[in-house]
């Protein structure tokens, strides 16, 4: 059996044909995308990613159409196919402040309450000790950049003063599509596996503070903060707070040559981390993190 011949049974399409565009049919109710994946757990985790995220946020989002059998999906060999309603007629939305901020929010709350297989629930514990380890290690093939690395660690530390491991959860955040289609926002979440949450919520982070202008950063993180719950602001703010660029850079150079890149980016990504801190009015003090 074909794959036309099984979406047009397993969905009670009445005609399917294969299209020149990559992974796309025509059925008799419209165009439909096909979403194949070897995974079966990453599939099950966006199926009730997206579920979720539509059903407690009231965002559309890429989610998967049912079978006649109220399954999210078909296998088909080694595969299992997923089919979504093709998003056609609309346009790229640039959000305001606030709701670029509210959507991180559900995005956060949905990841929080999305099970994880444990494959992903990768843990969000800064590695101190395991960092110094590699520190150590590039001493004497790097002792440059060794030494400035070394001089930050009282800062390193600081930054590290928090009571509690952050529990923030991993996210399917590999990159995403934001559209608005017949006056409504559609979230086209990406395939990707979930990311550590200080990669996923940290790097989106990073890019508002790159392209908005302060005001409307600052409204960002505000509308972010003020839509999780008070576990959740502590532990978005402890992300933004630790030295995650000082441990990348750390492992860039145990891993590989190009230091003198490697330390140009990492100190434009100190700076701005410094900068972000700043402008937010971060703190640490008494073990504790706090958005004045």
């Amino acid at each position: 059996m074909d794959v036309a011949d099984l979406l047009g049974k397993e969905f009670g399409f009445e005609q399917v044909s294969l299209l020149d565009e990559p992974k796309t049919v025509l059925t008799n109710v419209g165009k439909k995308k096909l979403t194949y994946w070897r995974e079966r757990d990453l599939l099950e985790y966006h199926l009730n990613f997206r579920d979720r995220f539509f059903s407690q946020y009231g965002i559309l989002c890429n989610r998967m159409i049912r079978t006649l059998d109220g399954e999210g999906y078909v296998q088909y060999g080694d595969f299992y196919i997923t089919v979504h309603d093709l998003v056609e007629e609309c346009y790229a939305e640039d959000l305001y402040p606030e709701m670029k901020g509210y959507l991180l929010a559900a995005l956060v709350g949905t990841a929080k309450d999305t099970p994880c297989s444990p494959q992903y629930a990768y843990s969000s514990t800064f590695p101190y000790r395991e960092t110094l380890t590699a520190l150590a290690s590039i001493k004497l093939v790097y002792p440059k950049s060794y030494t400035l690395l070394v001089n930050l660690i009282p800062e390193v530390k600081k930054r590290l003063l928090v009571d509690q491991p952050n529990i923030l959860p991993p996210g399917p955040y590999g990159g995403y599509r934001l559209k608005r289609v017949m006056g409504q926002l559609f979230f086209e979440a990406s395939d990707a596996v979930p990311l550590p949450a200080y990669k996923w919520i940290g790097n989106e982070i990073q890019l508002w503070f790159k392209t908005m202008d302060t005001e409307s950063f600052v409204k960002s993180f505000s509308a972010l903060i003020n839509g999780v719950d008070d576990e959740m602001q502590a532990h978005i703010i402890q992300s933004v707070i630790e030295p995650w660029e000082w441990r990348s850079c750390i492992l860039a150079l145990q891993q590989g040559s190009h230091s003198g890149q490697k330390i140009k980016q990492f100190q434009e990504e100190w700076e701005a981390t410094r900068n972000i801190i700043y402008t937010l009015q971060l703190s640490i003090s008494d073990r504790r993190v706090s958005y004045e």
